[in-house]
């Protein structure tokens, strides 16, 4: 019996964090020209779930301390 539960509960560990455990954080271009930054699984759910993203931006992984640098900078021609 206790080997039973310490097998569940193991099972109900891993299916409740998988999204968290396996997030990155992604950079893009919102309507305004802004760099902004969102949280995604991966680059297709960061462009989908991005708010106000350009039309035109696609998504960069940001897995550096140095890649953040470009947070908050403004873009021209947006």
């Amino acid at each position: 019996m206790k080997k039973y539960l310490l097998g569940t509960l193991a099972l109900a560990a891993l299916v409740a964090f998988p999204a968290a455990s396996f997030a990155a954080m992604y950079a893009y271009v919102n309507q305004d020209g802004e760099v902004r930054t969102v949280e995604a699984a991966n680059a297709n759910t960061a462009i989908m779930t991005a708010p106000a993203i350009d039309e035109h931006s696609g998504v960069l992984l940001l897995d550096s301390a140095a890649d953040e640098d470009i947070v908050g900078d403004s873009v021209g021609g947006v």
